[in-house]
């Protein structure tokens, strides 16, 4: 049995970021992922937009930490060795009563914090990016809005924090909670972890959470959201964030560009069941007329995949994150209503969250050899020939390009294979190298990634999962030999 100070449930952006917020204090963390990899379900569901702080309503826990979370990615960046592009955004109108709704934004990012905004109009427009409708009349500007992938961010934090002594357990579902005398008793597949309080960061199933903790405070929904990412032969590329006039429930469909260089269209607002994540035809077809809206024709022909995700919406919390302490259990802090803006928000909220425990008088001591930094892995894609000459001299398996879409080598596979947490699927290795993400979407590539990860795991490939338990991808040689 275990002895943790503290356990964090879920192992999305915002429980990696959490974890790796409170590994600068001497405790014993740990964290608790239901799937097999780290940001799994909200975070790998997501176009990734550092939104600058133009949109959330001034007063809200959105507002106060959106703008603050996005003018630290650089820095982060840096530190922990993820890509991250400020490439800048314009919401887009067309008459005067978008230019209305304009003037409110530009307001309220100024009240938030939103350094930078500047309402624009005519050909200005155009000279930012050339590729934004003709009809479009005004727009409002903001330099400072990133990109990131978001997985790559949460699996940079979870690396950090494993440096600095957090235990993930992964492919472990919470299925009770106990409170104890001295805090809580967290029971796992494969045992039990005693912790003095509990973090809950579980995503759509923070409320399901909440009530096995006795609990039940707060009712979670589902908002779903189709994505769509396009070939990056599309015709068009490193296009600025577009958005359109915001809805009262979400910003709307908004084009942007990837830090891969991909083009990406999301996202639709539907409320659904919390486990549904299917693409839909007509979040699809809303998808493209929303991207038409933006730019003058969207190829649709170069659409290379679909995919869906959920965002938690807190019920009766006027659409604001639900960042607490527990009204009715000791030791038990919810953060839960993480929409967007959650990516820009989650550095932020942790250093919120860290505060929060501090003000419930929670000691910690800070460490004084905390690794502040992570080496980023390599991108064979990225460097020079010298360098990838040099690179192949040292390790040929650097040598052997495994995914010819994103060019991704043997010897890149190879070093994720060794990281920690460690990615034990198709789809983790997937989000460490983008093996699999190109234009054909793993048909060339896959059992190649199987054999590899069969090799460094030490078992048969009929093993190798594509992401959660029952995922089998291989059952069976159809011949002798293979």
């Amino acid at each position: 049995m275990q002895q943790y100070d503290m356990i964090i449930i879920g192992g999305g952006i915002m429980g990696c970021s959490i974890a790796r917020e409170l590994s600068k204090y001497k405790l014993n963390i740990a964290v608790c992922e239901a799937a097999a990899d780290v940001a799994s379900g909200t975070t790998k569901a997501n176009g990734g937009l550092i939104h600058a702080g133009d949109d959330p309503v001034p007063g809200t826990l959105k507002a106060f930490l959106n703008s603050k979370g996005c003018l630290m990615y650089p820095v982060l960046s840096e530190k922990l060795g993820f890509r991250f592009l400020k490439r800048g955004s314009m919401v887009v109108g067309f008459n005067e009563d978008d230019l209305a709704v304009l003037k409110t934004l530009l307001e309220r990012g100024r009240l938030n914090g939103a350094p930078d905004l500047e309402l624009i109009s005519g050909g200005r427009i155009f000279e930012l990016e050339p590729e934004t409708n003709r009809k479009a009349k005004y727009a409002l500007y903001s330099p400072h809005t990133g990109l990131v992938d978001p997985f790559e961010v949460a699996i940079a934090f979870s690396e950090n924090a494993v440096a600095n002594g957090v235990h993930f357990y992964l492919s472990s579902p919470v299925t009770a909670i106990q409170k104890t005398e001295d805090g809580f008793a967290v029971t796992l597949p494969k045992g039990q972890l005693n912790g003095k309080y509990l973090i809950n960061c579980a995503g759509v199933h923070a409320d399901d959470v909440a009530r096995l903790a006795g609990a039940d405070e707060f009712t979670i929904q589902a908002r779903h959201g189709d994505l769509l990412v396009m070939d990056k032969n599309c015709g068009i590329k490193d296009v600025m964030t577009l958005y359109p006039i915001p809805k009262p429930d979400s910003k709307g469909v908004v084009l942007m560009s990837t830090v891969s260089g991909n083009i990406l269209v999301g996202s639709t607002a539907v409320m659904k069941e919390k486990d549904d994540v299917a693409s839909y035809r007509e979040g699809i077809d809303e998808l493209i007329a929303g991207a038409n809206n933006l730019i003058e024709k969207l190829d649709i022909h170069k659409v290379i995949r679909t995919f869906a995700g959920n965002r938690a919406v807190v019920v009766g919390n006027n659409n604001d994150f639900y960042i607490r302490p527990s009204r009715k259990v000791a030791g038990l802090f919810h953060v839960a209503g993480i929409q967007s803006p959650g990516i820009a928000s989650a550095p932020a909220v942790a250093a919120y969250v860290v505060q929060m425990l501090k003000g419930c008088g929670i000691p910690m001591e800070e460490k004084k050899n905390f690794i502040d930094t992570r080496k980023a892995p390599v991108d064979f894609s990225t460097l020079s020939t010298e360098e990838q000459d040099e690179l192949i001299r040292k390790n040929p398996a650097y040598g052997r390009i495994v995914c010819r879409c994103e060019c991704v080598t043997e010897g890149e596979i190879i070093d994720a294979m060794h990281r920690n947490p460690q990615p034990v699927t198709v789809d983790a290795i997937k989000r460490r190298t983008r093996a699999g993400m190109g234009r054909c979407q793993g048909g060339f590539c896959q059992q190649k990634v199987i054999s590899i990860m069969a090799k460094e795991l030490g078992c048969s490939p009929t093993e190798i999962e594509l992401g959660d338990k029952g995922s089998q991808i291989i059952y069976s040689k159809l011949k002798e030999g293979c």
